[in-house]
């Protein structure tokens, strides 16, 4: 029981991750530039942020 519960909660993190970045990796799967990424990323450069 307490195996099918890990597996199903690690099993919607996951899910949670690829909708979050699905943009991210349709533009890799595509070979198009990256989209810009939200205004609170601050650990990326200014000019690749979202306004």
């Amino acid at each position: 029981m307490k195996r099918a519960i890990i597996t199903v909660a690690g099993g919607l993190l996951v899910a949670c991750c690829l909708y979050t970045h699905r943009r991210v990796i349709k533009a890799m799967v595509k070979h198009e530039p990256m989209p810009k990424a939200p205004s609170w990323h601050c650990w990326v450069k200014p000019e690749n942020r979202r306004a």
